[in-house]
């Protein structure tokens, strides 16, 4: 038995429909409440990391931020060299 030359492109307007459908239900049951990601939950001890979060939060002001860019920097050094600690004591 084959289909016919509408059956496939009902079939998928049909699946599309229905996931547009999921979509609006979710939607609708978040009561216009944001999705909002908390800090981590490791202390930050490490002035480093300190430095790279405060750079993430910068967004794309952080590619003219002179402390950012040394701070990435400093990050590859520690990351990319072979045998150096991650947390950057020998």
């Amino acid at each position: 038995m084959t289909m016919g030359r509408t059956a496939l492109p009902r079939l998928a307007a049909a699946v599309f429909l229905m996931i547009a459908i999921v979509v609006a239900v979710i939607e609708l049951g978040r009561d216009g409440k944001e999705v909002r990601f908390s800090e981590p939950i490791a202390a930050v001890s490490d002035p480093l990391s300190a430095e790279l979060q405060r750079c993430q939060a910068l967004g794309d002001a952080a590619l003219e931020d002179k402390s950012c860019l040394d701070v990435w920097a400093e990050n590859r050094r520690r990351f990319l060299t072979p045998g150096s600690p991650l947390d950057g004591r020998e």
